[in-house]
């Protein structure tokens, strides 16, 4: 099955608040061994990537915090067999917005999510989006919490929407932590020992880049991946932690499509109205491997 999602880093954010910790900065690179193209005889790809993340929570009063930070990605990735030199695709944008505690046992999260996802080659002519998030979280008990939300994003492909359902669990004992964001992310770890952590997390990431070369000019790609990880975590500082993830990638492609060649609706994984042309050729699924350095606040009781 592909899921079709925005940028798991945009909204990771924005549950923590249902925990008790937030994740105040995050920096990952990976990487991906040669994947042959589909067309036998036509070459393979790596796939390189990095990106960061910075969130500044600014509390107003007692009920209001507002959320203010920055993300940046590049990926490399040669995007078909024609191509002599790999492309580069970026995410640079911000997002801004106010966390109010309503109750007890509700509180609500509001993003604007203003970004450039484009190989730049056009500079910043194409490839501007703006998303919105609204997410609710409901305290059961101090272990057990829901979220529930609405994301909105203008993709190059055209608008998505992706209904959003949450549960956080922590186990009695504390060592079994479970964070589910549906269709987002599933993430389930266990505390081996003080400083040590193993899980393991499904990313269902996609998003889309506004590009132009030669082969492809006034094009844009459609990135859809989906990513199964196995882990080991480390806690250098009780702030201080890193990641080093292995794991499969499913259904994953980069499709490349004329930039008026669009679908009418794309609701998370189902678009409406497709009928596009792909322009490129996929390449085959692989292994992934990756690190994740996070720097980490934790929240008084």
């Amino acid at each position: 099955m592909k899921y079709r999602t925005v940028l798991i880093f945009m909204v990771c954010c924005s549950f923590s608040y249902a925990k008790d910790y937030i994740d105040i900065g995050k920096f990952f690179v990976s990487t991906t061994p040669q994947n042959s193209f589909n067309q036998e005889n036509t070459g393979s790809t790596a796939i390189h990537e990095f990106g960061l993340q910075i969130d500044f929570p600014i509390v107003l009063d007692s009920t209001k915090a507002l959320l203010i930070g920055g993300f940046a990605n590049r990926t490399d990735v040669f995007l078909d067999p024609s191509l002599s030199e790999a492309s580069q695709l970026y995410i640079v944008g911000a997002k801004i917005g106010l966390n109010q505690v309503y109750n007890e046992k509700w509180n609500g999260t509001y993003l604007l999510f203003p970004k450039m996802a484009t190989d730049f080659s056009s500079g910043f002519r194409r490839g501007f989006q703006f998303g919105v998030l609204a997410l609710f979280s409901q305290t059961k008990t101090k272990k057990l919490k829901y979220s529930y939300g609405l994301f909105y994003n203008s993709e190059e492909f055209g608008p998505l929407i992706v209904p959003i359902f949450g549960i956080y669990y922590k186990s009695p004992n504390d060592r079994l932590e479970a964070s589910i964001l549906l269709p987002l992310l599933v993430d389930i770890n266990y505390t081996l020992g003080k400083r040590t952590n193993i899980g393991s997390n499904f990313d269902g990431i996609g998003n889309s880049f506004a590009i132009s070369n030669p082969s492809f000019p006034d094009t844009y790609v459609n990135r859809n991946t989906n990513d199964l990880y196995f882990y080991f975590e480390y806690e250098l500082t009780s702030s201080l932690n890193i990641r080093f993830k292995t794991g499969y990638s499913f259904f994953r492609n980069y499709r490349i499509y004329d930039e008026n060649d669009k679908v009418d609706l794309s609701i998370s994984s189902i678009y409406l109205g497709d009928n596009r042309t792909i322009l490129n050729t996929d390449f085959k699924d692989g292994f992934v491997f990756k690190a994740v350095l996070r720097y980490r606040f934790n929240l008084p009781d």
